[in-house]
């Protein structure tokens, strides 16, 4: 059984108003070990919410009171996800070597400066327009910012833009895909399995199988699993789904991380 879950948001999201200590308590109730609480960091992106730009000081705060009130019961992670974006690179590495993060999430939401949920963006361009220009992004983003442990929903771009954006074109954008999985091992970082396609109808994770086969294959080793809860009633959700594919690639293993320090244990 998979005990941990290393992506969950709350009521610090811009998009979640899931109260903080009750998804501590229902995590607790379903049998989880750790979490890691990783709430939206954004900045300096258009059309996005002023809610999406984390209150640093009082989060983890917060945070550090939960981990001290629940020590017995669950670790408690201090986490973030940060929505990369190079020009503002910056604030957030001035925020993530201020405070005393576990865990570190590096996502990619925007492109060309623009949120992909709150725009159009999508709109104006082909499927494979859009997903050349997401993994490009994603590739530049990564090689610019460096404090961060795994990247999160390596391909979630197919969730946005409707039927027609579904399905990831691998061929065209594997070149791409296959430097940026270099890079993380290069380097030292992970890959997250992340369950939330399963409750957007694409009835998958994300990343893909295949991609997650090809880290392993360039000798990648760090891999944790989320949920990407926003509320409580998704977390852990299909985590069974994600044990019986890492047991039937023979590699049921998972990372867990303190001080962004990571410690890989078998399922």
């Amino acid at each position: 059984m998979i005990a941990k879950d290393y992506h969950i948001h709350s009521e610090f999201s811009g998009d979640s108003s899931q109260n903080l200590e009750e998804l501590i308590e229902h995590c607790i109730q379903l049998g989880l070990k750790e979490i890691a609480i990783t709430d939206h960091a954004e900045y300096g992106i258009q059309n996005l919410p002023e809610s999406f730009i984390l209150p640093f000081p009082k989060y983890v705060e917060t945070i550090q009171e939960y981990q001290e009130k629940y020590s017995k019961q669950i670790q408690i992670r201090l986490g973030v996800e940060v929505g990369m974006y190079s020009p503002v690179v910056s604030y957030f590495e001035k925020n993530i070597r201020t405070y005393p993060f576990d865990f570190v999430i590096a996502s990619n939401h925007s492109l060309e400066g623009q949120d992909i949920a709150f725009s159009d963006i999508l709109q104006e361009k082909t499927k494979q327009e859009a997903q050349a220009l997401y993994f490009e992004s994603l590739l530049e983003n990564i090689r610019k910012f460096s404090d961060f442990s795994v990247v999160g929903h390596l391909d979630f771009i197919t969730r946005y833009g409707g039927a027609k954006f579904r399905g990831v074109n691998l061929k065209e954008n594997w070149d791409c895909i296959q430097s940026i999985l270099t890079h993380l091992v290069q380097n030292g970082k992970g890959i997250e399995i992340n369950t939330s396609g399963f409750r957007y109808r694409e009835e998958r994770f994300y990343p893909l199988p295949e991609i997650i086969k090809e880290y392993l294959r360039l000798r990648g080793e760090i891999i944790t699993v989320g949920s990407d809860a926003h509320i409580k009633g998704h977390v852990a959700m299909d985590f069974k789904r994600v044990e019986d594919f890492l047991r039937n690639i023979d590699y049921p293993y998972l990372a867990s991380f303190e001080k962004q320090k990571a410690k890989i244990e078998k399922i």
